[in-house]
């Protein structure tokens, strides 16, 4: 997956470096609502059963990425509890998830940014793809 975001945020630079103009980071950030769904078709996979790279035909595509869940841990129930802040200009949501065999609830941040595809991405996966 890692490899995947490398290439997707490569072709980005490449196609803006050969006719875009003045291409900014608020160009890659989906709209509030977007986001939102993205992050809710994600969880919704994700609490079916399905692995992340099975969530199905979204419009746009949605991409994700949490090591709980590639780790084969099963989501319950969740719930977005609502937007969160950052150090970028990315969308970012607090959710609570509640993992089979897990005692409470925990409370997670999941980063989400892109258009086509969105992705969705934990904040612990996101800081390792991001090599902080």
């Amino acid at each position: 997956m890692h490899r995947s975001f490398v290439r997707a945020w490569i072709v980005v630079l490449a196609s803006c470096s050969f006719g875009c103009q003045k291409a900014d980071v608020k160009d890659f950030v989906p709209p509030d609502e977007a986001a939102k769904q993205a992050l809710t078709s994600a969880l919704d996979a994700w609490k079916g059963g399905k692995t992340p790279d099975q969530i199905g035909a979204t419009n746009p595509a949605v991409t994700a990425q949490d090591n709980a869940w590639k780790d084969g841990k099963k989501l319950t129930a969740y719930e977005i509890v609502g937007p969160a802040t950052g150090d970028d200009q990315n969308r970012r949501f607090t959710v609570k998830l509640t993992l089979e065999g897990a005692a409470a609830p925990q409370e997670t941040t999941y980063v989400v940014f892109g258009k086509d595809p969105v992705w969705v991405v934990s904040s612990e996966s996101y800081q390792k793809m991001s090599g902080m």
